[in-house]
């Protein structure tokens, strides 16, 4: 089977891409990004023989729609799995489907999302949103300081420490790997600068904008 998640909303497209993926006992993860031509039939063709037991995935994130890189049938007993930050339009092949285009009711927890996942054009509209309904800025920059403090833990392997859910553990060692150490450590000052602005009159659209614009770029 050939499963398609996909579309513009990557917060909650990886939210059930982390759950999603719980389903599987064995699963190979590959970058489509730079793979041509007949590198994904290939890598199939030599994974169908090296998986043993259990429930069996492969998964390509950032498919970029081509889908004449693929085979017409994934190998006997292994699932393709693609997942794509835009919107994929899957003709009419037998694909079960899974689209994410719309952005949902703002929440501090998906602006934490796609923050740390470096989606900054829907951390933008996220924000705003949050500061239209009135959301305090202190519970704002409180639980994005929560969310890099997690990450930062994943990097010095500390997080078994904390008392989380298995799929928040999942979605933060996923986060992790997209930050280093010294960028979070930069987007900590920079969020404990801009708090310090706001109580000293800065608009705080403006201070929110601007960090969530300098955060992904660490």
């Amino acid at each position: 089977m050939i499963y398609l998640i996909h579309g513009a909303n990557v917060v909650d497209s990886r939210r059930f891409l982390i759950r999603f993926k719980g389903n599987y006992q064995n699963l190979e993860v590959f970058n489509g990004k730079n793979l041509k031509d007949d590198a994904i039939k290939n890598m199939l063709a030599q994974i169908s023989h090296d998986l043993f037991g259990g429930k069996s995935a492969v998964l390509i994130e950032f498919f970029n729609g081509d889908w004449g890189t693929l085979p017409k049938n994934p190998p006997e007993g292994i699932d393709l799995i693609l997942w794509s930050d835009q919107k994929i339009d899957s003709g009419k092949l037998k694909v079960k489907n899974f689209l994410f285009n719309k952005v949902q009711r703002a929440s501090t927890f998906k602006l934490v999302d796609a923050l740390l996942f470096k989606n900054e054009k829907e951390a933008q509209i996220l924000a705003l949103q949050l500061l239209s309904s009135k959301e305090p800025i202190e519970r704002i920059l409180g639980i994005l300081n929560r969310g890099f403090y997690l990450i930062y833990c994943e990097k010095e392997n500390t997080l078994r420490s904390e008392n989380l859910h298995s799929f928040v553990r999942d979605k933060v060692k996923e986060q992790a790997q997209m930050w280093s150490k010294t960028a979070i450590k930069k987007a900590l000052l920079h969020l404990l600068r801009i708090d310090l602005d706001i109580k000293e009159g800065l608009k705080v659209d403006l201070a929110l904008t601007t960090f969530i614009s300098r955060a992904v770029s660490f």
